[in-house]
């Protein structure tokens, strides 16, 4: 099972951003992130369909600074800041991805880039950021999580 190589990638420090294959209760993730060190954050996409409801909902969950601009570059700069959260690194599980990316795919390869983005930014820095996305399918060039999983 794909939460399995979850534990001991976080453990390695490793970022990068995975598919997450499969029904992964967030509490499980949670426990993983807490077990690490790493700061959680639990983005559920249930209900997001639209760019400006995914940027609200990532602004509310990681507590973006109120200046925060609602559109792709604000969200690049937050999430390469984080200077307000503590942990050894960080950890988003966005989950339910479907709803988004089927109405929006090019909005949603956007949102990857940035993810990308960030974790390299972090890299640079010597701190992992880990980004989960979960859903039915794996999105473009998203590998899968699996037990052998390494940036």
């Amino acid at each position: 099972m794909a939460i399995e190589a979850l534990g001991p990638l976080l453990e390695g420090n490793h970022g990068g951003v995975w598919f997450l294959p499969g029904e992964v209760q967030p509490k499980s993730v949670q426990a993983a992130a807490k077990k690490a060190g790493f700061a959680y954050f639990h983005l559920e996409g249930r209900h997001i369909a639209r760019k400006d409801q995914l940027l609200s909902h990532v602004a509310s969950v990681l507590r973006f600074p109120n200046h925060f601009g609602d559109n792709w570059d604000a969200l690049e700069e937050c999430l390469t800041d984080l200077e307000w959260i503590d942990g050894e690194g960080y950890l988003l599980y966005y989950d339910h991805i479907d709803p988004f990316l089927a109405a929006q795919p090019d909005q949603f390869e956007t949102l990857v880039e940035i993810f990308r983005d960030a974790v390299g930014s972090w890299k640079e820095d010597g701190t992992a950021m880990v980004v989960l996305l979960s859903g039915s399918k794996a999105p473009k060039g998203v590998p899968r999580l699996k037990k052998d999983a390494e940036d």
